[in-house]
């Protein structure tokens, strides 16, 4: 879409995501399942008073051109879509407004930074492309993650759910009918730059069983989309409670996650794992239908931030300035 270049403000919002089947091994090859979920992040960018131009966030102001690296992220997105588009004239103010927790595993740097790169793509004037937000969102969640896989930007740019392959890119997966993940934040931040780092620590003590593994995340994948595609719920869950034991053996998981995870895995719950990074942030669980609502209820009595989702979820879209 183009965007008048004469516009003084440019929004736009993205959703966080949940990973249902393949973090960490994605990086190494896997396949991966992710959804978007019903946390969304916004971001304005609008003309300045002044010639000078700031980042802000709850009530955190900063310069964009400061060197420290304090919203990195958002800086090295600007830069590169200025050095391609030439920075405006006057000031430039970039505000973010975000539901999604900061560091829980539910993709929040990847929104902000697909939120942003489009919202400042469309100032600029020019046309607001989906790989060129892919491009310019990357540069953000390199500053993040150090060497994301993408997975996090492609599901919070389409929405719905994807299969990601870091070879292959994201293909839609088909929903003839709605699912609904419950979500539980641990309420404990962790850094997924430093997760990668433990899991490639594991694959280079044991490649051998690292690569099968590799090998069994990315059949698992494929038939998550097989259960979602039948609506075989029970299978569904029982693919999450197996690689919640694989992501445990790779040091994602703790006994704070294992705990918050037994808590959940009721009888009216097929399958729980966590999701993202792991070492903190947060967990899915699939409730049986109709129980959803009792579930999150228990479980919101212990962790203030649980919420249950609906997926499909819309990805992108450029919002009302």
């Amino acid at each position: 879409m183009k965007v008048d270049e004469h516009r003084t403000s440019v929004s736009a919002s993205a959703p966080g995501k949940v990973i249902i089947c393949g973090e960490h091994y994605v990086v190494h090859g896997s396949h991966a399942v992710a959804a978007a979920i019903n946390k969304r992040a916004k971001v304005k960018v609008s003309t300045a008073d002044g010639r000078s131009s700031t980042i802000s966030s709850r009530g955190v102001n900063v310069s964009l051109d400061s060197p420290d690296r304090s919203f990195y992220s958002i800086k090295s997105i600007a830069k590169k879509i200025f050095s391609e588009h030439g920075k405006p004239r006057a000031g430039v103010k970039i505000a973010i407004d975000s539901d999604i927790p900061a560091g829980s595993g539910l993709g929040s740097s990847a929104a902000v930074s697909v939120a942003t790169a489009a919202a400042l793509i469309g100032f600029v004037g020019a046309r607001v492309e989906p790989a060129k937000i892919v491009e310019a969102a990357t540069c953000g969640e390199k500053e993040v993650h150090g060497n994301p896989s993408g997975i996090d930007i492609q599901a919070s740019l389409n929405g719905g759910m994807i299969l990601f392959n870091k070879n292959s890119g994201a293909k839609p997966v088909p929903l003839d009918r709605s699912l609904q993940f419950l979500v539980v934040y641990s309420g404990r931040q962790r850094k997924t730059s430093e997760l990668v780092d433990k899991v490639r620590r594991m694959r280079d003590r044991y490649p051998r069983f690292f690569e099968r593994l590799t090998e069994a995340s990315s059949f698992l994948s494929l038939e998550v989309v097989e259960a979602v595609s039948s609506g075989d719920l029970p299978y569904l869950g029982a693919i999450m409670n197996m690689m919640q034991s694989s992501l445990s053996w790779i040091g994602v998981s703790n006994r704070m996650l294992d705990n918050l995870i037994e808590d959940v895995l009721s009888e009216d719950v097929y399958g729980a794992k966590i999701t993202g990074a792991g070492g903190g942030g947060s967990i899915i669980a699939l409730p049986k239908p109709e129980k959803g609502s009792a579930v999150l209820k228990r479980i919101a009595l212990r962790n203030k931030v649980s919420f249950l989702c609906t997926i499909p979820q819309r990805g992108l879209r450029m919002e009302e300035a």
